[in-house]
């Protein structure tokens, strides 16, 4: 689960509440929507953040930070325009699948390799993720040899569509990382896949 901390005023960290104009900290959710927790801690107490915007001030270091009290979204937007519009855009992740002891892209793959090439284009990435990965049928050594050479064929393909190679972190797990949890030599066509992750 990420948690994002906003500071404003001076601060760039948590170590910022000693400073005598004071910190303030906003606890926001991630791009799921889920939302950690933080302690804001100063040498006189601290306070714990757990819900959706919720705020706490720490003025100075010998005070005990302010009671948490949660702020509209519109009031975090107001305060934090200018940090909330550098922020990153969230991972996409797309997903392709095979056939059976296969590593030849489905029909299908062809959709989903535009999708992904939109994606890195939009945010003009060169930090994606390529992760190959088997059902539990046959033994786990096979396995991680087709997960690999399944990485690589989308890899490939991504490359043909102008994706450059060294953008790419290729790894592959064979049977190791299931999607679908399974007993051995369960045939799963949800875990013979590809998981790319464009950041």
């Amino acid at each position: 689960m990420i948690i994002r901390i906003l500071f404003s005023v001076l601060a760039a960290s948590l170590l910022a509440a000693c400073c005598s104009s004071g910190t303030t900290v906003v606890l926001i959710p991630d791009a799921g929507g889920k939302v950690g927790q933080v302690e804001v801690t100063t040498k006189a107490g601290s306070t714990v953040l757990s819900k959706a915007n919720e705020s706490t001030e720490a003025e100075k270091a010998d005070q005990a930070p302010s009671q948490a009290v949660q702020l509209s979204g519109e009031k975090v937007n107001d305060m934090f325009a200018a940090t909330l519009a550098k922020e990153p855009m969230a991972p996409e992740h797309f997903r392709f699948y095979f056939a059976t002891g296969r590593a030849d892209l489905l029909v299908e793959a062809n959709a989903e390799l535009a999708k992904a090439k939109t994606a890195i284009d939009v945010r003009k990435s060169c930090d994606l993720s390529v992760i190959g990965h088997s059902d539990r049928v046959g033994d786990n050594s096979t396995n991680k040899g087709i997960s690999l050479q399944r990485a690589d064929s989308v890899a490939k393909a991504l490359t043909t569509l102008g994706v450059a190679g060294n953008c790419m972190d290729i790894r592959y797990y064979g049977e190791n990382d299931p999607a679908i949890p399974t007993a051995d030599n369960v045939d799963e066509p949800r875990n013979r896949r590809v998981e790319v992750e464009i950041r």
